[in-house]
């Protein structure tokens, strides 16, 4: 199987070269410090012990074969600090938003680009007069599309694993 061969040495994407990576601020090396302490001490740490006396206890109790023990509990542990870690994203992105609203790592959370020829002030006036201001912490829906109202489900059989099977009728 040939393929076609193409002279062009660029890569494959369409997508503008990125400059350099961007520097932080001492002021946002200090909130993602908090950050990371803050879900180490309140999220990690505990969720993680949970984890691994639940193991413990289901081993105990013989829910949970003892084979291969110490990797088990290990995993839980483990398993558990990285939720930890994870859940506590939101709440660290809220912290960024409020305690440096104004900072890159702010713009970079809400979706604005910075630099590359973009004055700020000026795109965010756009964006916020093209979109109303959202609060960050509200929380999204999503709606299921509109039924039509004439139409109804009747069921007429029965699958494999006893689950009903519909027909749509108008």
């Amino acid at each position: 199987m040939s393929y076609p061969q193409s002279n062009d040495p660029s890569p494959p994407h369409d997508h503008p070269p990125h400059g350099p990576p961007v520097q932080l601020e001492p002021e946002e090396k200090r909130v993602l410090a908090e950050c990371e302490k803050e879900s180490l001490i309140y999220r990690s740490i505990p969720l993680g012990l949970m984890a691994l006396f639940a193991t413990q206890y289901g081993m105990s109790t013989n829910m949970i074969s003892t084979k291969s023990r110490f990797f088990k509990l290990g995993a839980s542990l483990f398993a558990g600090y990285i939720i930890g870690k994870v859940s506590y994203a939101p709440a660290c992105r809220q912290k960024i938003l409020t305690q440096i609203p104004n900072s890159n790592l702010a713009y970079a959370i809400r979706g604005v680009e910075t630099g590359h020829g973009i004055n700020v002030d000026e795109h965010s006036a756009a964006v916020s007069s093209a979109h109303p201001t959202k609060d960050p912490s509200e929380a999204v829906v999503f709606l299921p599309d509109p039924v039509d109202p004439d139409t109804h489900s009747v069921p007429v059989g029965v699958n494999q694993y006893g689950d009903p099977i519909y027909e749509t009728i108008k």
